[in-house]
């Protein structure tokens, strides 16, 4: 049956840029870790490469160096360009076990595999982008009274939506109804959820997470506007 929240605390409205401490170059497993981002790199190659076995293959080359060598001497920087530079790396491994291709093929068929590459830098969005919504759909899961996925996602895919709709789509979801004030406080705690999230996914992809390291790679990624209407603060972790 469905119920009416009968609390909910005051929303939150800040954002910490590096509240996480655990940068990539901290991983006890790299190839664990870079599964994370076997997405991303999956799609490049398959634009590369030209199909997804071949894309495949490219990728056990590369985890399996991470499962014997780790990173190496090259876990420094920004993971998204590690990322860039050893799947080219792997494209191009595969590419001489196939043959048939002159030096001028190989480079025309590696040309998007760069670290700042339009379509890298996509595809990089996309899957931190995603990590968050679904890290948001687990703390909804984990406390069905505060359905911040649902009031947060319908929100961004409909901007149309009405309060009443929101709440019914809250209640079917969750069994919770909220009230218009408790709406709109769980949709700002919603946004300041997924933007800390994100924030976070950003922190674990940079070896420095200073403030200034964050907010340009936040700039350069094109999803500031996660954080528009928010405080966002740079407190060191405790």
């Amino acid at each position: 049956m469905s119920s009416q929240t009968s609390s909910i605390p005051a929303a939150r409205s800040s954002v910490n840029l590096i509240r996480s401490s655990h940068s990539w170059t901290e991983a006890e497993s790299a190839a664990g870790f870079v599964l994370r981002y076997l997405t991303p790199m999956r799609r490049l190659l398959i634009k590369s490469l030209g199909s997804e076995q071949e894309a495949d293959l490219a990728l056990k080359i590369l985890l399996t160096h991470l499962v014997s060598a780790g990173f190496g001497e090259h876990r420094k920087g920004r993971l998204r360009d590690y990322l860039a530079k050893a799947v080219r790396s792997c494209a191009k491994a595969r590419l001489s076990e196939v043959g048939g291709l002159t030096e001028d093929e190989m480079k025309e068929r590696c040309a998007l595999l760069v670290p700042d590459s339009k379509i890298w830098l996509m595809l990089w969005r996309d899957c931190l982008l995603d990590r968050a919504w679904r890290a948001l759909e687990r703390l909804q899961h984990q406390d069905r009274s505060r359905p911040l996925y649902t009031i947060l996602w319908n929100s961004t895919v409909n901007s149309k939506i009405t309060p009443d709709e929101l709440a019914s789509l809250a209640e079917a979801k969750t069994g919770v109804l909220p009230d218009q004030k408790q709406l709109q406080q769980l949709k700002l705690d919603a946004k300041a959820s997924f933007a800390q999230l994100l924030a976070d996914e950003v922190v674990e992809t940079l070896e420095r997470a200073d403030k200034v390291s964050v907010k340009n790679e936040i700039n350069k990624l094109g999803i500031g506007s996660a954080f528009h209407g928010l405080t966002v603060e740079a407190k060191e972790p405790v």
